[in-house]
């Protein structure tokens, strides 16, 4: 029996644009209908999707389908999204990413956090792999992984 409320979305106005806050998990019982009738362009921020699956990534790709030529904006994709991004090209679709978390982790004291990253700077390369430590002061806070393969879907 699906759980309901895994999934909540928020319009929110910012200047003369509409923001959508997409909240929670994106499954196989995820609805995007809603969704659609805000009216475009869509800005959509992801920074609070804590998780999606497989039927998730193929209910998403149907709704960009559905929207057709509609401009589309993704703001504040969490790793969780730039994982889908980077493996399932169809999940971008003709949208346009502005921005993304990347994550980094402290050598010395295994802390995490995340940094958000505008398109401009992924895009020229312009990405800080690592930095000292916020909470130790000690270790350096490195890029989890690799920046080319992070950023691949901007390629």
């Amino acid at each position: 029996m699906p759980v309901l409320d895994q999934f909540k979305y928020e319009v929110v106005n910012k200047g003369n644009k509409k923001t959508i806050l997409l909240k929670g998990i994106i499954n196989e019982d995820t609805l995007f209908t809603p969704i659609a009738k805000v009216g475009s362009p869509y800005v959509l921020n992801f920074k609070d999707i804590t998780s999606i699956n497989s039927c998730g990534i193929r209910s998403w790709v149907n709704f960009l389908k559905e929207l057709g030529e509609t401009e589309v904006f993704y703001e504040e994709c969490p790793p969780v999204i730039v994982r889908q991004m980077n493996m399932v090209p169809s999940f971008v679709g003709r949208a346009k990413v502005l921005s993304v978390y990347v994550p980094y982790v402290c050598d010395a004291c295994e802390k995490e956090e995340m940094k958000l990253v505008s398109e401009q700077d992924f895009k020229s390369g312009n990405v800080q792999e690592t930095f000292t430590c916020p909470h130790c002061q000690k270790g350096e806070m490195e890029l989890d992984g690799s920046p080319e393969q992070y950023f691949a879907f901007a390629k």
